[in-house]
Order: C-alpha cells, then structure tokens, then sequence
C-alpha cells in the first residue's frame, strides 16, 4: 500500500472518533437538561409540600393517607362516599334512559 492511503484511513478513523463523541456529547447534554428539568419540578413540589400554609391558603384537599385516623370514622366516610357515587350513577342512568326515551329498570325506580 501506498503511504498516503494510512493517511487517508488515519483521517477516516479520527473523523468518525470525533462525529461518535459529538453525538454522545449531543445526547448526553439532552439527558443532563431533562434530569435538571425534573430535578427543578421535584424541588417545586417538595418546596410547595414542605412550606406552612398561612391562613389565607387553604390546603389543595385533605391527604388521603388515614394512617393515623380512626378506622370505624374512616369507614363510615369510605361508605358513604360509595352511596353517594351509586346514587349519582343511577341519577345519570335515569336521566340517560328518560333523555333517550328508554325504559327506566324497575331497580333504579326509587324504593318507597
């Protein structure tokens, strides 16, 4: 082989060396932005879940955790809340059928 054609392969192999390590560079400078980015929301909620809340904010809803509550209390909202989602459901259905001119089901018919 001729001299210039190490030249030539030599230069082949440094490019290529240099395109896979900007690419690399290139993904893993995308990798670092989208951690930072979701570094920065993690600390925005922790920052938010950490402050006291002042008289004027009023907590977004009550934890669901009942960890530390009564169980018989907690049951009894547990059932309720499940009575009143059925009754909104058979409200929805009764309306649905009665909008569409279908028969009601005698089961939704209220029990007097």
């Amino acid at each position: 082989m001729a001299w210039w054609t190490w030249i030539v392969i030599w230069v082949a192999l440094l490019a290529l060396t240099l395109l896979v390590l900007v690419a690399l560079g290139y993904y893993l400078f995308r990798k670092v932005k989208a951690l930072l980015k979701e570094v920065e929301h993690a600390t925005d909620v922790i920052d938010r879940s950490t402050k006291p809340t002042t008289g004027t904010e009023q907590p977004a809803r009550d934890s669901p955790v009942a960890v530390f509550r009564d169980p018989g209390t907690v049951r009894d909202e547990l059932r309720d809340a499940k009575a009143l989602r059925v009754a909104s459901r058979r409200e929805r259905r009764i309306h649905r059928r009665v909008e569409h001119g279908q028969p009601v089901s005698l089961k939704d018919l209220p029990h007097v």
